[in-house]
Order: C-alpha cells, then sequence, then structure tokens
C-alpha cells in the first residue's frame, strides 16, 4: 500500500468508514425486514473491507492506528434521529451519507497525482460506495408513503410553530398579561387546528374519491375482496390525513403557548422565539432529510423565516400600539 504525504484525508474517511461500520451492525440487529436486514450486514462487511483499506494505507504513513476511532457523536446522533423518526426517514440519512462520501472520494482521487495502482483502488472504493447508494435508493422508493406521512405532519407542526409564534409576540406588543397573550394564542391553536384539519380533509377526500372512482370504473363487473380492501383502505385516507394534520398543528403550537403561562411577557417573548428557533430549524431539517436536500441549510433558513415572521408581527403590534395607543391590561 502506498503511503500519503498528507494523511489528514485518509484518517477522516477511516474514521468515517468505522462509524458507518459500526451504525450498519447497529441497524442490523435491530432492523426486522429480512431483506433489509441481510442488506446492512453486507453493508457492515463491505465498510469493514473499506476501513482496513485506508488503514493500511495509514500504516505506510506511519500513523499510530490505536488512535483512531469511530465518530462516537455521530454514531449516537445516528441512533436517536432513528428512534425519532424512524426507519425510512433514516434510510435517506444514509443515502444523504453515502452520496457526501462519494463526493468526498471523488475529490481526493481528483486531486491525487502520485501511484496509478493506488489511485485505481481507490476508484473501486468509489464504486462500492455508488452501490450502497443504489441499495438505499431502492429502500426508499419503497417507503415513499411512510416518508410522504412524516413530511406532512413535520409541515403541520411547522405551520403551528410559525403561525402562533407570530400571533404571541404580535399581540404582546399591545397586551401585558401574559396569561392573556397565552389564552389568545390559545383561540388562535385551537381555531388554527380545525382550518389545517379541515383543509386536508377535503384536500385528501377528493384525491381518494378520485382513486375510487377509478377502481369502480375499471372493475364495475366483478370485485375482489382485494378492491373492496383498498377501496376502504382510500376512504379512511381522508380522516387520517385530518387528524395527522391536526395533532402535528396542536404539538408545534403548544411550544411558543408555554412560555407565556410561565413567564412574564417579554421573558416568554425571549424563551418563545428560541424554542420555535430550535423546533422549527430541526423539523426543517427532518423534512430536507427526507427530501435529499442540504440539511442545515434547510433548517437554518426556516428557523430564520419563522423568526422573521415573529419579527413583522411584533412591528405590526408595536405599530397599533404606537399610533393608536392600543394597549390591553
Amino acid at each position: 500500500m502506498v503511503a500519503d504525504s498528507n494523511p489528514r484525508y485518509q484518517i477522516n474517511f477511516l474514521r468515517d468508514e468505522l462509524t458507518d461500520m459500526v451504525f450498519y451492525s447497529y441497524m442490523y440487529r435491530t432492523t426486522d425486514d429480512p431483506d433489509l436486514k441481510e442488506n446492512f450486514r453486507k453493508l457492515a462487511a463491505t465498510e469493514s473491507e473499506h476501513a482496513n483499506f485506508w488503514g493500511e494505507s495509514l500504516k505506510s504513513s506511519n500513523v499510530n492506528m490505536n488512535k483512531i476511532k469511530y465518530r462516537k457523536f455521530k454514531y449516537l446522533f445516528m441512533i436517536i434521529i432513528r428512534k425519532v423518526v424512524g426507519k425510512s426517514l433514516i434510510i435517506n440519512l444514509l443515502e444523504h451519507g453515502e452520496y457526501q462520501s462519494i463526493k468526498k472520494y471523488k475529490a481526493y482521487l481528483d486531486n491525487y497525482k502520485e501511484d496509478d495502482i493506488y489511485k485505481k483502488k481507490v476508484h473501486d472504493l468509489i464504486i462500492s460506495e455508488m452501490e450502497h447508494e443504489e441499495i438505499f435508493a431502492n429502500k426508499i422508493s419503497n417507503s415513499e408513503k411512510n416518508i410522504q406521512k412524516s413530511r406532512d405532519f413535520l409541515y403541520g407542526m411547522s405551520d403551528g410553530l410559525v403561525e402562533v409564534l407570530a400571533t404571541l409576540v404580535g399581540l404582546s406588543a399591545i397586551i401585558t398579561n401574559h396569561m392573556d397573550i397565552a389564552l389568545s394564542g390559545m383561540v388562535v391553536g385551537i381555531s388554527g387546528t380545525f382550518s389545517m384539519a379541515l383543509g386536508a380533509y377535503l384536500a385528501q377526500k377528493s384525491q381518494s374519491e378520485y382513486k375510487i372512482g377509478l377502481l369502480n370504473r375499471k372493475h364495475i363487473f366483478s370485485k375482489s375482496r382485494a378492491i373492496e380492501n383498498m377501496i376502504g383502505k382510500y376512504s379512511a385516507e381522508a380522516t387520517h390525513s385530518a387528524l395527522n394534520t391536526a395533532v402535528s398543528y396542536i404539538l408545534g403550537a403548544v411550544i411558543p403557548i408555554l412560555p407565556f403561562i410561565f413567564f412574564s411577557r417579554y421573558v416568554a417573548v425571549i424563551f418563545s422565539v428560541i424554542l420555535v428557533f430550535v423546533a422549527q430549524g430541526i423539523s426543517n431539517s427532518i423534512v430536507a432529510l427526507s427530501l435529499n436536500i442540504p440539511i442545515f441549510k434547510s433548517g437554518l433558513r426556516s428557523a430564520l423565516l419563522a423568526l422573521g415572521a415573529a419579527a413583522i408581527t411584533f412591528t405590526a403590534g408595536e405599530i397599533f400600539h404606537l399610533l393608536f395607543h392600543i394597549t390591553l391590561f
């Protein structure tokens, strides 16, 4: 194995491969799906081979291998994400991670100018990583329905966060009693819940009726038990969508309201803004994860937009207070 004059990249690659190996082994132990379980077993074995490749290369560079371990923080973070968002979205995260590994290896290979045999081995490693990504891409297509449900839940939560925060911050400019602000936020949260749930119900109902109509026309002379079950499943979609939206919106609305129950209005505003900033960033990062778009950028952008909405409504409240001398005690 050839030595690299700058082993820093190889050290990082080794840590990444060790981390993936440990996490794939964990997924193998905790996955029930036989096909996916076998894939994780193979992936863990392949990552072990990749780790050995980088390890042998580093030995040629006289690097102390005893100090190179897997990334424990990343491993624990992945386990937490797996438990919170479930199997469908963690597969997206793994697919995203494999794509990032391919990009890093490709950049490393493009800049490496020394040994052709070594470059060929790195090239083969990249091909292997691309096969990993293909495995996850196939599983993502099979889990699309679950992913869509998760996205809908997170979007509903995001609406509750932003809408109720904006209302509370705007009212805090003209209402002095923090409990009155909290009660106002609850009213907005309740009305928003019904509005969102009704909108989700009507939208899904139209889609479901269209799908049921197609089935009825296609099987007008003979309806099997499977077709009847499918029709029943379609008929329940609107109710499920409304409930999912209502629950997610309520969860989002509760977060900015809670500080106003316990703290004075301006202290509550600060805590509420911080909580929504964090919650909005996390929820939209998960949405970004399910869509395989930049996670940090998407989370930060959505969090800042939530703060922008709060700032605009607070300014509007202050303008009403100054121009019309509106203050409610």
